[in-house]
């Protein structure tokens, strides 16, 4: 079968990848055999290209890559007992299935579910790891009714989900974008859109009980700047606090180094007493149950910002790698 394989690590993405022929290994008891209608990418896929993968699997390389898909069950193994052969399903592959942009792809059971009735391959492709994530990042945050919540980035894929849980779960939603993207966010139902091209967003919040942090850098250290004493920073891509890195399994010695590059950070939040937290998130097949149940109800709406065909798929990566998307890049497989 084919896939996208990364041959090197580099910035370079055309000279770093290739769609080649890629072999899987034969299919174990409690996985599923899928062939693959469309893959959903995030921005951690560009990322391990330009080296990533070494900090944490660091896989074989000619490898394939990609975690989200939608497709149709090929085969069961001997153990699986919740799809057949011909269920329309959706997955967030992990680590050591890495590679939905490919012709087929294993899956554990327990990391695959039903797509959402109501959606297409399309749209369900785009979901996996982006509701896993919100749903991780949320249950710490405990929102409640008119609870005032900053999502940065809101026209990415994680902000697009995020603004809508957001406003079911009750919170007044803050959010920040650029101007081409500010009548689409208004749509989507954020109570304030902020641009950043135009205004200082900083002078905008006050007394924020939540920030979502989805740019991490400058916006992190900022955010203890306008969020209220005892709120929340909950991030998903600053400054990994060591709690965190105990839980993924790095190593005392990177802890301890990297403890010390967060003081700045963790001094600043001590003193308004501001909880911190960097959310590695573990997708599952129950939280993939939760979010099919949510689209299902229409609680949450996929939103696409465009679809490459296969053999442009360095190509959709490279315009992920931009920041420029409103909603999810796409890859169709098979149409």
């Amino acid at each position: 079968m084919k896939a996208l394989c990364l041959k090197s690590y580099a910035k370079d993405l055309q000279k770093s990848l290739e769609i080649k022929d890629h072999k899987l290994e034969p299919l174990k008891g409690d996985e599923v055999l899928i062939d693959i209608y469309v893959a959903g990418l995030n921005p951690v896929d560009y990322k391990i290209v330009h080296g990533a993968a070494r900090l944490f699997n660091n896989p074989p390389k000619p490898f394939p890559i990609g975690f989200d898909l939608s497709g149709k069950i090929a085969a069961v193994g001997s153990e699986v007992k919740g799809f057949e052969v011909g269920d329309e399903v959706y997955a967030k592959l992990p680590w050591s299935h890495v590679g939905s942009v490919a012709e087929q792809a294993k899956c554990p059971e327990d990391m695959c579910s039903l797509k959402p009735k109501n959606t297409t391959y399309i749209e369900a492709a785009g979901l996996p790891l982006v509701a896993c994530t919100v749903i991780d990042s949320f249950n710490i945050m405990k929102i409640k009714k008119d609870t005032k919540i900053l999502i940065h980035a809101g026209a990415g894929g994680i902000g697009t989900f995020a603004i809508q849980y957001a406003k079911h779960l009750g919170a007044t939603v803050y959010t920040t974008c650029s101007t081409s993207k500010v009548e689409f966010l208004n749509q989507l139902g954020a109570d304030y859109v902020i641009d950043y091209t135009t205004d200082d967003y900083k002078k905008s919040l006050s007394e924020i009980d939540i920030v979502y942090d989805t740019l991490g850098g400058k916006f992190t250290k900022e955010a203890t700047q306008f969020v209220k004493k005892g709120g929340q920073i909950i991030s998903i891509v600053g400054y990994y606090d060591n709690a965190t890195l105990k839980e993924i399994g790095i190593n005392p010695v990177i802890r301890f180094f990297n403890y010390f590059r967060g003081l700045p950070l963790l001094n600043a939040c001590s003193k308004k007493n501001i909880f911190y937290k960097h959310v590695w998130s573990f997708p599952n097949q129950m939280k993939l149950n939760e979010t099919r149940k949510l689209i299902e109800k229409e609680v949450i709406k996929p939103t696409t910002d465009s679809v490459f065909e296969f053999e442009n798929s360095i190509a959709a990566l490279e315009y992920v790698a931009t920041n420029r998307a409103k909603g999810k890049v796409l890859i169709e497989i098979h149409k």
